[in-house]
């Protein structure tokens, strides 16, 4: 039992230790022997004899509390209680002293001591009951000191979360709309210039559909990752939203600056990224504007996003960099103006299918039309497919505009037989996002059971230039196409994208001469020994060859004489509306019939003369 009870005096002991700084030993006693009867001897008591002494021993021990004499030499009053109570600053600090003037009690209390006593009113209980409330202030204190740590932080985190983009972990889009505005104003106040790159990655979307969206998201990491590493520290990077980067740079003395800057983040894609063992090649399409050509953070963004997209029409496989031009502006405005009248369009049924005949030189009483699909808006006028077809393409609406010529092709077919016209194929043209659907064959098959259309009547083209870039995903698509009867060509053939060996990979029942060979070729010798070295091989290969843009009778003879198996052009055919179509076999029925009535009638007439 002594045993334990000496293990309990030790612990109350060290629960209740103490320093007290104080350069007179009678002060010092006086103070043990309060302490002696207030804590009936479970206490222990260090002293020092000087402000310097007492931050040493607060350095290495922890104490309950300490016991400041205000009257040590070199004591430098308030600025000491502020420096011992920011270095310990768990340890509570009663002030002693022989002063009785208040001031002095409050001044020590607010730069950070928990209480004041003065030496000649100390009692043991009074001590204690200091000491006592000195340790509550402070463990109060502290609760405040971590409450308010606990919400800063938190303050931090939520401000980080608010500007971050939390899979890059780039500044986000909310962060750079500020920073913009921040370095707009700084701009024009030091009358300075800076660029804005707006960057997408080309093709993003086949990485998510081939690889899944956790491999699209690593490699948007990764993207960021290299970005980051290759600008400046005084730069700004953000990712704004799906694949898209912006940068700004730092104030350029120059425009010409930027070059570097394009040149380092173009060679970040040389390599490609590695995610899951996969080697994944990605470059980005980026568009360039400058403070001040645009003053508003708006404005500079809409001209980095116009020049972006004109880089990614004209280059959209490799990296591509457009510097903003007002001629985008405009061609960009007219973008929006068609989108905008899209739904009208379609409620009201302005697109509508032109048909151009086909003429086949074998033989020639065989009906082959094109259906071209054309635009007359109510508000707009007749808007050009060059015009709308690329900025639909890649757009849902595509589908439907699909099924309104399909529809019409059926309403054709119908006429035409109403007049004993066998119409035995309609080309119809889709494009290579239709095609990269896994789903697409099924709808397309679909849409010709809807409308009653038999496959092995309809042809799909695709351009030579939709192929190339899209082999892949088009190669599955047509071939299930072809097992179901459907007819396939290659459009503008000879454009500029020509890659032989798609020939060899797809199956395709015709090619189709892009109208830059057709061009006057009947005096143009090369171009002639090139279309004949193509319409030979694809013969081989059991195409039909198809002349297009034949306008001249001297390149449908030229043509003709190669052996082009068929002929479009305005030679032969304009693009007609059904309408004329079939009005102008009517005519042409009605004059038969006359024909032959008046051959009828003159030849009974000669039999009764001669009776």
């Amino acid at each position: 039992m002594k045993e334990i009870s000496e293990l309990q005096r030790t612990a109350q002991s060290q629960q209740h230790c103490f320093l007290i700084a104080e350069d007179n030993l009678i002060d010092i006693e006086i103070v043990r022997a309060h302490l002696q009867e207030a804590y009936s001897g479970q206490f222990t008591l260090d002293s020092v004899d000087s402000v310097a002494g007492a931050r040493l021993a607060l350095s290495k021990k922890h104490y309950s509390a300490l016991i400041l004499d205000m009257n040590l030499p070199g004591h430098h009053q308030d600025q000491d209680i502020i420096d011992l109570c920011e270095s310990c600053y768990e340890t509570p600090v009663i002030i002693l002293t022989g002063e009785t003037d208040p001031a002095i009690a409050i001044d020590s209390l607010k730069v950070g001591a928990q209480d004041f006593l003065t030496k000649n009113s100390i009692t043991p209980q009074i001590l204690a009951r200091s000491l006592r409330y000195a340790q509550e202030r402070k463990k109060i204190e502290l609760a405040l000191r971590n409450s308010v740590a606990d919400i800063a932080d938190r303050n931090e985190q939520l401000k980080n979360l608010v500007h971050t983009d939390h899979l890059t972990k780039l500044a986000n889009r909310a962060h750079f709309e500020n920073a913009l505005e921040e370095t707009i104003y700084k701009a024009q106040r030091a009358k300075q210039k800076f660029a804005l790159l707006y960057l997408d990655l080309n093709n993003f979307k086949k990485v998510n559909d081939n690889f899944g969206h956790s491999v699209g998201d690593e490699l948007l990491k990764q993207v960021a990752y290299r970005l980051q590493e290759t600008v400046r520290s005084s730069d700004f990077i953000a990712r704004i939203g799906g694949d898209e980067f912006i940068i700004f740079t730092d104030f350029l003395q120059e425009t010409a600056e930027i070059y570097q800057l394009l040149d380092r983040v173009k060679k970040t894609f040389n390599s490609a990224f590695i995610i899951d063992n996969k080697e994944i090649q990605t470059q980005p399409s980026i568009g360039v504007a400058f403070y001040p050509q645009a003053d508003t953070s708006e404005m500079l963004l809409k001209h980095a996003d116009f020049a972006m997209y004109e880089g990614k029409e004209l280059r959209s496989d490799s990296g591509s960099v457009c510097f903003y031009t007002k001629e985008m502006e405009c061609k960009y405005d007219r973008r929006l103006q068609l989108e905008a009248q899209l739904d009208t369009a379609l409620e009201q049924d302005e697109f509508c299918a032109h048909f151009q005949k086909i003429t086949s030189l074998q033989h020639n009483d065989t009906l082959i039309f094109e259906a071209l699909l054309r635009w007359n808006s109510s508000k707009l006028g007749a808007v050009s497919p060059a015009e709308f077809i690329p900025i639909f393409e890649n757009s849902p609406v595509i589908n439907q505009l699909t099924k309104i010529v399909l529809k019409q092709a059926k309403e054709l077919i119908t006429k035409m037989a109403a007049l004993d016209q066998t119409v035995t194929s309609i080309k119809v043209n889709v494009t290579a996002s239709q095609l990269s659907n896994s789903q697409f064959c099924n709808m397309f098959l679909s849409w010709l059971q809807n409308e009653e259309l038999l496959p092995n009547v309809i042809c799909i083209e695709l351009t030579e230039s939709q192929v190339v870039k899209n082999t892949e995903s088009c190669l599955l698509q047509i071939k299930q196409l072809r097992a179901a009867g459907v007819k396939v060509a290659i459009d503008d053939f000879g454009a500029g994208y020509s890659s032989l060996q798609y020939l060899l990979d797809f199956n395709v029942d015709y090619l189709k001469l892009d109208i830059s060979l057709i061009r006057g070729i009947d005096e143009q010798k090369r171009s002639q020994a090139l279309v004949a070295g193509i319409i030979e091989m694809g013969h081989r290969l059991d195409m039909k060859i198809v002349a297009e843009g034949v306008e001249t009778e001297a390149e449908y003879l030229c043509c003709k004489q190669l052996n082009c198996d068929m002929i479009q052009g305005y030679f032969f055919h304009k693009p007609q509306s059904i309408t004329d179509i079939i009005a102008a076999y009517k005519t042409t029925v009605d004059t038969s019939n006359k024909h032959s009535n008046l051959i009828l009638e003159h030849s009974l007439h000669s039999n009764i003369s001669a009776v």
